[in-house]
């Protein structure tokens, strides 16, 4: 996998609940430069880079 999933992972649960950039129920990140597009849903996250998606528990 040429992204590594897991700091994705960790910048997400770290910071889009907690920082006005993110406030929108959908947004992009830049993670080593890899843009992944974020859904916030009401119990996880929906990350998606090209043709991958992943959900993620939210805290």
């Amino acid at each position: 996998m040429p992204y590594d999933v897991q700091l994705v992972a960790n910048y997400v649960l770290d910071n889009a609940d907690c920082d006005a950039r993110y406030e929108d129920d959908c947004f992009c990140v830049e993670v080593c430069d890899v843009r992944w597009y974020v859904e916030r849903k009401k119990r996880h996250f929906v990350l998606h880079v090209g043709e991958t998606t992943l959900r993620l528990p939210r805290c």
